[in-house]
């Protein structure tokens, strides 16, 4: 077995400059008080001699590290990918770096998984919703870090709130809905109890819906991740339980994309025979004929103004910053005006 190589230490690198281990420490901890000079120098051979620092030490010690906490409920439906790509980019040039975890949409998870990321001394905390356990509320007022919920913005946070108003935006679909003729319209949405997007949605589209003198018939539900071959299934559930239905209303597009198979294998025309729509804004949709009417939630900017949150709040900021992304409706060719029987 080749023996284990030493771990460089701030010690070998303050040698290696011919400058003080202080001087060495507050470069590499990114901290004022050292000419531009010296800060040049010490990064330049810390890089060379391939310095890496240890951050668990420093949390060991009581210091936080330039991580910052992620959970999300999971990343099979490409939903929050996107919402990363957004948060890496407002992080990026301030040595803050995400520390993933899954919370599949239980509360429970999360604040297991929470409870798991706060034990490396992280600078800041992202959590998806507005909905957490008491313990996981515990957690955070102990910890007292700055904290981002991200996805919607209807309700009191505990620190910073950055997504759409999902209520706002189920009603929004619902008047297109009704506006294009559609009268008797199921639901096809995940078996996740804990999803208080999906209910406040569906809640909104089915209010909205029905003041326009349509009606929701039903719901049929999925359990696990979201995937096509679920949705083309839902949509021969729903066929089979209500055959005279116009319209599917999705809780998302990757649902949505497996109903509109399920639709044409049934020999269902769309949108003549049935109207179809989702919600996120998927760029899957853009590849199918017809293309699915959705809501855009502008994923990548939620991920970047929760960044920017981050980082202003650890400049000093106040905390309690709110931001409400507007979503955007887009009709595609699944939303068209069809003519209401007499």
């Amino acid at each position: 077995m080749a023996p284990r190589r030493h771990s460089l230490s701030q010690t070998d690198v303050a040698k290696a400059c011919g400058l003080s281990e202080m001087t060495v420490s507050r470069v590499l901890r990114d901290q004022p008080g050292v000419s531009l000079e010296n800060v040049e120098k010490v990064r330049a051979t810390a890089r060379l001699m391939g310095y890496v620092p240890n951050r668990i030490a420093g949390a060991l010690a009581g210091a936080q590290v330039p991580l910052v906490a992620v959970i999300v409920p999971g990343l099979a439906n490409m939903v929050f990918p996107e919402v990363l790509m957004g948060l890496s980019a407002a992080l990026d040039g301030s040595h803050l770096q995400p520390l993933l975890g899954l919370g599949h949409y239980a509360a429970a998870t999360e604040e297991h998984v929470l409870s798991e990321l706060l034990a490396w001394r992280p600078a800041a905390v992202v959590l998806t919703g507005l909905t957490h356990s008491d313990g996981s509320r515990a957690m955070l007022a102990r910890a007292g870090l700055p904290v981002v919920e991200i996805m919607e913005c209807e309700g009191k946070g505990i620190d910073c709130v950055v997504g759409v108003a999902q209520r706002a935006a189920g009603a929004e679909m619902g008047r297109a809905v009704a506006a294009a003729g559609h009268r008797k319209v199921v639901l096809l949405g995940s078996a996740q109890q804990e999803d208080r997007r999906q209910e406040r949605r569906f809640a909104g589209f089915t209010e909205a819906l029905e003041v326009a003198g349509g009606r929701v018939l039903g719901s049929v539900s999925y359990d696990g991740a979201s995937a096509l071959p679920k949705g083309r299934i839902l949509a021969a559930q729903a066929l089979d339980r209500w055959p005279d239905l116009d319209f599917l209303y999705c809780t998302n597009d990757m649902i949505a994309a497996g109903a509109l198979f399920g639709l044409q294998a049934a020999g269902r025309v769309v949108p003549r025979d049935v109207g179809l729509a989702g919600f996120s804004g998927l760029e899957i949709l853009a590849g199918l004929s017809p293309r699915i009417a959705t809501t855009d939630t502008r994923r990548f900017e939620i991920g970047e103004r929760a960044g920017q949150m981050i980082r202003a709040r650890l400049a000093g900021g106040a905390p309690g910053q709110r931001a409400e992304i507007a979503a955007r409706l887009l009709p595609g060719e699944t939303l068209r005006a069809r003519r209401v029987a007499p």
